[in-house]
């Protein structure tokens, strides 16, 4: 690439950058812990945690309803892996770019510290330890029902083979049997380059 051709694209580039400074719009990666976005004006996200060049989010509302975890407490063979690995990935690919969703390791750990392994995936549930590290910033009053982790209450040997831990629109955790049915709040990790509008809550 010659000098003429790195001077245009950092024309476009400014050209880029000015138009998505009228429009209102912020890189992700400006936005602070807490803070609340949105990018087509459909749903809400939340800022759980800035990295490098990736930024932790998490769904402001529940995106669904009335979702039964599973047989057992096993994330990998759950219901609600398997939604938010096809519908929810699919609508989260539409609105952020399949491109922008990171694949990540999460850790399986029970609510009483037992390690169970790890799951990768774009888009899942918060873990216990998350909903607990999150606390300060993540309820909603305004959501209609408690919502699943991704992680077991305790295990089989303990007596708690069907109980995963869950998180109230306020903000406690308690545990719930996976044949009940709870919100999906799903969480994920983007590239903090695009562009998104800041909201209100």
């Amino acid at each position: 690439m010659n000098n003429k051709e790195i001077l245009q694209k950092a024309k476009e580039l400014v050209e880029l950058l000015e138009k998505q400074e009228e429009s209102g719009k912020v890189e992700l990666s400006t936005l602070k812990r807490g803070d609340v976005f949105q990018t087509t004006g459909k749903r809400k996200y939340m800022v759980l945690e800035q990295y490098e060049d990736t930024t932790k989010i998490i769904s402001l509302d529940l995106v669904k309803e009335n979702v039964e975890f599973g047989d057992t407490s096993d994330y990998k063979t759950s219901k609600v892996k398997k939604l938010c690995d096809t519908e929810i990935l699919k609508d989260f690919e539409k609105e952020f770019g399949a491109e922008n969703i990171e694949t990540h390791t999460a850790d399986i750990i029970t609510a009483d510290g037992q390690k169970l392994g790890t799951v990768d995936c774009k888009i899942r549930p918060i873990t216990f330890d998350e909903a607990r590290g999150y606390t300060d910033i993540t309820p909603n009053p305004c959501l209609n029902d408690w919502y699943w982790t991704l992680s077991p209450w305790s295990t089989k040997e303990r007596g708690w083979e069907k109980a995963c831990a869950v998180v109230s629109p306020s903000g406690l955790i308690c545990n719930n049997n996976c044949v009940s049915e709870n919100g999906v709040r799903p969480a994920c990790i983007l590239k903090s380059n695009i562009f998104v509008s800041k909201a209100e809550e």
